[in-house]
């Protein structure tokens, strides 16, 4: 069983002071405006043994800082904080997570380098930079019944070949289309077209192996709640995963993340029962903190307010909205394992498989999407059961 810890009772003031210290002198953004860059979080060592070809490890992870937030976002919020609210926001603001690339926000050429050079201003050629690629759903997921029409599949594969194109050889990771599980056609999703929306994620994932040698890239396989392994592994050989590093576990989901090293490793081996091997994961840590199932949500809440989680009001679990472990690609760290109460068997496969604990998710965010909600943020952070990490 996971072990759940107390919030570790750090100071106010020792946190502030810790989030002081990971300030960088200010870099100019795209608009010429300056602003305060984190510094990069550093992963020193070398890759586990147990997966020595791990693309994540090593080098500095860029912190997104504030990037399209206008004025009204997690990290300007943190800026504009002080005292314990601004050491709870420091928790999130100053972690390494994913910017949101959609056909919308990104189809200008210029905007993916842009971001590239806030985040990485001295062009650090190590420095990994984080972003969530979605774009099958262009009127919402809402919208599933409705089929892509011709236009749209071409709007897709020129956004991403102006995402490949930003991307160059810069040192990326890439989770590949959030909620591409949709298209797998269980229970009441109901997508008219999965095999069309697979083509086009199988599209991009081949054209980011061809064009983005640094790019790492991760396909979205669901959650340890959500497809079995078998189901899992059909929608990824349909989708590219042989294009890819591997893929991706509970983006959008909430579980735990010893059931999605369990589950991950099962859907390795289904793949290579289907002839394609060497595959590894990465998992969304974000909003796992106080993790459950999508059945124990719809037991108790219904099922329309899934994505918008709770609140957490107390540090006792319960199913609530809460920071998870920090990232990292040292999985196995013992303060990691104790910390998520893994099994001897959970920690050596994460070892093996997992290439990072990672933070696609945003659960500051309305409904994981927009907009930025304060109230969200501070009690994820402050009923965080992984204090001590942070």
């Amino acid at each position: 069983m996971r072990l759940t810890k107390k919030v570790t009772a750090l100071t106010a003031t020792a946190l502030v002071a810790l989030a002081g210290g990971l300030l960088a002198p200010d870099a100019a953004r795209a608009d010429g405006s300056r602003l305060p860059l984190p510094a990069p979080k550093t992963f020193s060592g070398a890759p586990y043994a147990a997966n020595p070809t791990n693309p994540l490890a090593g080098g500095s992870w860029a912190v997104n800082n504030g990037f399209w937030e206008n004025g009204r976002g997690l990290y300007t919020d943190y800026r504009r904080a002080a005292g314990t609210t601004k050491a709870y926001l420091a928790r999130a603001a100053l972690q390494p997570s994913a910017l949101w690339l959609t056909s919308t926000n990104s189809f200008t050429r210029t905007k993916v380098p842009d971001y590239l050079r806030t985040v990485n201003p001295s062009s650090d050629p190590a420095k990994l930079v984080t972003v969530a690629v979605f774009g099958l759903w262009p009127r919402g997921e809402g919208a599933r019944h409705s089929p892509l029409t011709r236009r749209q599949q071409t709007h897709y594969r020129t956004w991403i070949r102006r995402v490949s194109a930003g991307i160059g050889r810069s040192r990326v990771l890439v989770a590949l289309e959030p909620d591409l599980a949709i298209t797998a056609n269980r229970g009441s999703d109901g997508v008219r077209d999965p095999l069309v929306r697979q083509s086009l994620t199988r599209f991009a994932a081949q054209y980011f192996h061809d064009h983005n040698p640094r790019a790492a890239v991760y396909l979205d396989a669901g959650a340890s709640d959500w497809l079995s392994p078998g189901q899992a592994a059909d929608l990824l050989q349909r989708s590219g995963v042989q294009f890819t590093r591997g893929f991706s576990l509970d983006i959008t989901h909430y579980t735990r993340t010893s059931d999605n090293i369990t589950q991950g490793a099962a859907i390795v081996s289904a793949l290579a029962a289907r002839g394609i091997g060497g595959k590894h994961f990465v998992i969304d840590t974000a909003d796992s903190g106080r993790g459950y199932t999508y059945a124990q949500w719809a037991a108790r809440f219904g099922t329309s307010t899934y994505d918008n989680s709770r609140r957490c009001s107390g540090a006792q679990p319960t199913l609530c909205n809460a920071l998870g472990v920090p990232p990292t690609w040292q999985v196995a760290q013992p303060a990691y394992v104790q910390a998520l109460g893994l099994t001897a068997v959970q920690a050596q496969t994460a070892a093996r498989d997992v290439d990072a604990y990672v933070w696609l998710t945003r659960p500051w965010m309305l409904n994981q999407a927009s907009p930025y909600r304060h109230t969200k943020a501070v009690p994820a952070a402050q009923f965080t059961p992984f204090g001590s990490l942070f």
